[in-house]
């Protein structure tokens, strides 16, 4: 691949439509400051894809397009278009081209082009990926851009070495490979969520599968077994009464007697307990005395152990000392015959270095002289190539005025003829247009037509879907929000029903008072039936009177921690009879006579009304009494109590009406619930069927309007040719017109052009040979100059090695001077040490000595205390066991009391709930089949007398019954539709499993798609690494003639992840880092770099925006003398004001404003020059303003006329 050719079109500077044509090799671009060279370079930049309005030297991206000069108006748009061909054929067919464009207009539309077709930038990047093209690579190559190779930190450094290796294209996979697996990830985890809950729904429909076969034969059988067992526990029941009344007058007796035998025994513990007391303290007392001398002592022992041992480091440490300060004389010694040998071979480097001197000042007197008499003969030098550039420059203008005019003649002619054929083949075609558009006419109507009857039928069954869906989904809606709501209520029903079964709902107080009575006791409510609304009107009326305990008589009541309610049959009337013409409260009371008669006693004299006001009248008229309103007051004298239906629902009676309600609620729920989903499925057959007959006439109908959108278009672009062909044929007769007469005027023009070039051709061959004959003579002095160069930085390298083999001795003397005075410090505090460590042992001694005699003084005293702790802890043992077979004695007692009271308490109850089951049987039995027990016994032919079997017990059939019960219980309700969704749900599973399969089977490719990018990307980088780092240094030497350079890679793990480090040391430095480096030096090791990426892997083009700058004419002779190894494989266009890198270049390109603030370009091809010229002179062939290019017969070069060089 190779560029071509640009274009630029209202592009900055370039107003006008221009075209640089570059060929291979070496071209240039000149002209003064501010006639716009550097566009050229912003407009590549800018076409292959560049965003920053800043790296374009904008402030917006708005400002690249032509904003007026004077006498022009702005350009609406701004258009580069670059044309590299690609002969390989790799992005294109074999020698064919590939045109890359961008388009800006003033509105603020962008636009890539692709071979004239819009792209995206993205497919830009694609095509050339790893091609060395790109605003990331080293493409375009600026002054500013060259120190920035080098300022940029290790990790920024790595695009450059990327682009040469080539992984830029796998890169961009990895990171896309990378986004998918992220989606993949994101995918999978879905599937699971949903594979996880169709897996539960699956496990919970197995469940419910397996109850709803089973559960029709559960409910058979617990009828059958609540009847036999509630036969045969009537009767056993009635036996079970009278025997525990006699048990229990048994048990009260014992009680008696127990209780009178603990009274003397608790006076008998209170005298051992203090006795107890008493002897604890006295031991305590003792004990304490003898731990404290126990610490003592120890603690002298401690103390006589760290004594001992600080004298002994003492003593250590001194004989260290000691050995320390004979040690340090025999180093004083050494250092004194060290210091004599220092001082005689300093004076040896002395001699030495004056003598290097005296040679290096005689070098450099001879060095200036030359590089005097050298700049000198560069001086008449560059004047006589101006003289030869000038005159090549006047030859070359005339040329190219004559090649334009041949040029302007030669495409007329062609032109010309090219009108006059094609107008003709228009005019022969016309007939056949008109007979085409006729034709796609006729088809475009006949094609509407019969797509205009297939939509109608399309949009009648699209309504009617839409409707059914509709339906659907409000139905579902319903559906969803009954099921919820069914749910809500079986779950608060169930939920009541627990509350109570727990007896969760009662205060602590009354459940111990249950709990702990002797004998029946239940609550007072139980066996109460109260109908709405006067049960919720009683329990706002008995507060925590609902929470009362029903005993059989007064004595059953017991006292409790904290305060509970106890009511019993007791004599007497209701005083609610003794009004007449009333309703009292009793009446709306049923179920257990005793607890409702109790009830209505403590509540006293209550009667019921219908409204409020009647109710208040006749406490007005009684005084005495209590009136209650079915609307929610309660009146009396002097008192009211209103809103009585508004309260908070609390309390047993409160939560039964609200179990009731739940039940309720749940059962018109299922039955709603049941309705609905019988109306969803019979729409969505409904909808299934519509669905099926939508399909094949919708297609039918895409098919019959694609057709007529065919010969709509057809009819179109036939219309639109004829229109095409008919301003076509207006425009080429003006053309023919204008091209007779720009034929005659370049015919003219050319014969002027031809004889002053001719003219121009002789001063310039004369001023050439007079430069080649000065050039020969400047090439001898220049060999003399390089040589006295090369023996003066010998001179140098000499001098500096020997100043600095003399600071290196003056710092061992001063090491050695420092290391002296250390030692005679480090002797003095020694001897210091050691005079304090024989002072402070012989303290230590002293306290070794007074705290021995100390020790023994308590070792005589322990002896006594130990007695003393003895005699203590035998009294106090003899009162611990006395009090300990005293409390053993009492828990025995205690025991049995406890377990007398346990059995009475155990009789209390059992003697009520004997009485309790047996009414519940009969009424539970009941209210369950609604028939009584005796009824359903013969209904199921159980015989009544005898309803167990020879072969089986009570407790079997209980067992068995509760066993049923609790399965139908926790079964909940049965769902018949269970299997069929079972079936659905399995399938539903294996296809998640399917999906889960393949995206992980995808991730792992992904996964290693990943791991083989990676790997191909670090070999490739290591390999062009390895290839760059060896030609770095190559072309670093030959562009400085020596000295040393090197890249690195940073120490990183992964090389794809390390930087790049650089080195360099210029011939005769230190190395050092970049940042000391000169303007010069920093450039010369910056193109050292690219150079070598390029030499690895070439780009097709590159450009060099007056990268020379920094380089005097020696380095840029060095820097284009490298250059030229690479213009084989890569075209150089360079932007520059130096001669030297003119002179080198194969063509050249002058920029220049004949208008101020319009770019204007001429060329000249300084390859056609004479043998006889000068062989590093330009020579070209010239491009006009329009940079059309042209093959001329005789060479010539023009002038740059508002550049003043060449």
């Amino acid at each position: 691949m190779y560029l071509k050719r640009i274009e630029l079109e209202g592009f900055k500077s370039f107003a006008d439509r221009t075209v640089i044509s570059v060929e291979r090799g070496l071209t240039g671009v000149v002209g003064p400051n501010g006639c716009g060279k550097s566009n050229v370079v912003d407009a590549i930049l800018w076409v292959m894809g560049e965003r920053s309005a800043k790296s374009l030297r904008a402030d917006a991206m708005g400002d690249v397009i032509f904003k007026g000069a004077e006498g022009r108006a702005a350009a609406p748009y701004a258009m580069v278009e670059v044309i590299l061909g690609d002969e390989e054929g790799v992005h294109a067919g074999p020698g064919g081209e590939i045109s890359v464009g961008r388009r800006l207009f003033q509105t603020g539309e962008s636009e890539f082009l692709l071979h004239g077709r819009k792209v995206r930038r993205k497919d830009v990047q694609d095509l050339l990926m790893d091609t060395g093209l790109g605003v990331q690579g080293y493409m375009v190559l600026a002054q500013g851009k060259i120190d920035a190779v080098l300022a940029a930190n290790p990790a920024e450094r790595r695009s450059v070495f990327e682009e040469a290796a080539g992984i830029s294209r796998y890169k961009a996979r990895k990171a896309e490979t990378s986004r998918k697996l992220d989606h993949a990830a994101q995918d999978l985890a879905r599937v699971e969520d949903v594979l996880s809950e169709v897996q539960r729904q699956v496990r919970s429909l197995k469940y419910q599968a397996g109850r709803a076969r089973s559960w029709l034969k559960m409910r058979d059988r617990l009828k059958e077994l609540r009847v036999r067992v509630g036969l045969a526990e009537t009767a056993h029941l009635a036996e079970r009464e009278t025997e525990i009344e006699k048990l229990s007058a048994e048990v009260d007796a014992q009680v008696k007697a127990r209780k009178d035998e603990r009274l003397a025994a608790d006076a008998r513990l209170t005298d051992l307990v203090a006795r107890e007391d008493s002897a604890r303290q006295s031991f305590e007392r003792v004990r304490g005395k003898a731990a404290a001398s126990s610490e003592r002592l120890a603690g002298l022992e401690e103390r006589l152990r760290g004594l001992e041992h600080r004298k002994a480091e003492c003593e250590e440490g001194q004989g260290s000392n000691q050995v320390a300060l004979d040690q340090l004389v025999d180093l004083e010694e050494s250092f004194a015959g060290e210091t004599r040998a220092l001082l005689k071979e300093k004076e040896g480097l002395e001699i030495d270095k004056e003598s290097s001197q005296a040679d290096l000042t005689l070098i450099e007197g001879q060095f200036l002289a030359s590089q005097t008499k050298r700049r000198e003969e560069r001086q008449d030098l560059e004047k006589l190539r101006s003289r030869v550039l000038e005159a090549l420059g006047e030859r070359t203008r005339h040329n190219n005025r004559m090649a334009v005019a041949a040029k302007e003649r030669s495409e007329a002619e062609g032109g010309l003829e090219a009108r006059q054929r094609r107008r003709q083949e228009i005019e022969s075609e016309a007939v056949d247009i008109e007979n085409s558009v006729a034709a796609a006419t006729q088809s475009e109507g006949e094609a509407s037509r019969a797509a205009g009857v297939l939509e109608e039928k399309v949009q009648s069954l699209s309504t009617a879907r839409d409707k059914l869906r509709a339906s659907r989904s409000d139905l579902d809606i319903g559906i969803e929000k009954i099921r919820r709501e069914e749910a809500a209520y079986r779950a608060r029903a169930e939920a009541l029903q627990e509350i109570g079964d727990e007896g969760g709902e009662l205060p602590s107080p009354v459940r111990r008072a249950l709990n702990d009575s002797v004998g029946e006791s239940s609550l007072l409510l139980e066996g109460v039936v109260v109908p709405p609304p006067w049960d919720k009107l009683l329990a706002s009326l008995l507060g925590r009177l609902q929470h009362a305990v029903w005993v059989d008589n007064r004595p059953g009541a017991m006292d409790t921690d904290g305060t509970v309610d106890f009511l019993f049959p007791g004599p007497g009337t209701n005083a609610s009879q003794a009004v007449a013409g009333l309703t009292p409260l009793r009446v709306h009371l049923s179920g257990d006579r005793e607890k409702c008669d109790a009830l209505c006693r403590r509540l006293g004299p209550v009667f019921t009304t219908a409204e409020g006001a009647s109710a208040a009248a006749l406490a007005e008229k009684h005084p005495g009494f209590l009136f209650l309103s079915e609307d929610g007051e309660l009146h009396g004298a002097g008192s009211a109590r209103l809103g009585m239906l508004k309260e908070e629902e609390t309390g047993l009676l409160a939560r039964r009406g609200a179990r009731k309600k739940a039940e309720s609620s749940r059962s018109r729920a299922a039955a709603e619930l049941s309705a609905l989903e019988a109306q969803s499925l019979e729409i969505s057959k409904r909808l299934a069927q519509v669905e099926e007959d939508f399909g094949p006439l919708e297609s039918e109908y895409v098919e019959a309007r694609g057709l007529a959108e065919l010969a709509g278009s057809r009819k179109e672009e036939e219309s639109a040719r004829q229109g095409r062909r008919q301003e076509e044929v207006s425009a080429l007769r003006t053309e023919e017109e204008h091209l007779l007469e720009v034929m005659g005027a370049a015919s003219q023009q050319e014969l002027e052009a031809e004889a002053a070039r001719d003219q121009a051709e002789a001063a310039r061959l004369a001023a050439a040979n007079e430069l080649e004959k000065f050039e020969s003579a400047s090439g001898r002095e220049d060999e003399e100059h390089a040589e006295l160069s090369e023996k003066l930085q010998n001179s140098r390298v000499q001098q500096e090695g020997l100043e600095r083999g003399m600071e290196v001795l003056e710092e061992r003397e001063q090491s050695l001077q420092s290391r002296k005075a250390t030692l005679e410090a480090d002797r003095g505090r020694l001897r210091e040490e050691s005079e304090g460590l024989i002072a402070r042992a012989s303290r230590l001694d002293s306290e070794i000595q007074a705290a021995r005699i100390e020790q023994k003084n308590l070792e005589e005293g322990g002896d006594g205390a130990a007695n003393q702790i003895r005699i203590a802890e035998e009294n106090l043992e003899e009162a611990t066991r006395a009090l300990a077979e005293e409390r053993n004695s009492r828990s025995d007692d205690s025991g049995q009391v406890e377990e007398l009271l346990g059995k009475r308490q155990e009789y209390a109850l059992e003697m009520q709930e004997a009485r309790m089951r047996r009414e519940e049987l009969f009424r539970g039995v009941e209210e369950d089949y609604g028939e009584p027990l005796v009824a359903l016994a013969k209904e199921l032919e159980v015989d009544v007398s005898s309803p167990l079997s020879a072969e089986t017990t009570l407790v079997d059939l209980k067992e068995e019954m509760d066993s049923t019960r609790s399965r139908m219980d926790s079964a909940g309700p049965v769902n018949l539709e269970a299997v069929q969704e079972l079936e659905e749900k399995t399938e539903r599973v294996e296809f998640l499993l399917s999906e889960k399969e393949d995206l992980e089977e995808g991730r792992r490719n992904l996964e290693e798609t990943l791991e083989d990018l990676d790997r191909l990307c670090r070999e490739k980088f290591l390999e062009t690494f390895e290839t760059v780092s060896g030609r770095f240094e190559q072309i670093f030497r030959r562009l400085f003639r020596g000295g040393k350079a090197e890249i690195n890679l940073t120490p990183e793990e992964d090389p794809l992840e390390a930087g790049i480090e650089i080195t360099a040391r210029p011939p005769g430095k230190k190395l050092q880092t970049l940042q000391l480096l000169s303007g010069g030096e920093r450039t010369l090791t910056a193109l050292a770099l690219l150079l070598a990426v390029f030499r690895s892997r070439p780009s097709p083009f590159c450009l060099l925006d007056e990268v020379d700058a920094a380089l005097d004419d020696s380095n840029v002779e060095r820097f284009i003398e490298a250059l030229s190894d690479f213009t084989h494989d890569t075209q150089f266009v360079v932007v520059t004001h130096n001669r030297i890198t003119m002179s080198h270049c194969e063509r050249l390109f002058g920029v220049t404003m004949r208008r101020k603030g319009v770019s204007l370009l001429v060329g000249v091809e300084l390859s056609e020059i004479p043998e006889g010229a000068d062989s590093r002179s330009d020579r070209g062939v010239p491009s006009g303003p329009g940079g059309d290019r042209y093959q001329p017969e005789e060479p010539e070069i023009p002038a740059v006329e508002a550049s003043g060089e060449g």
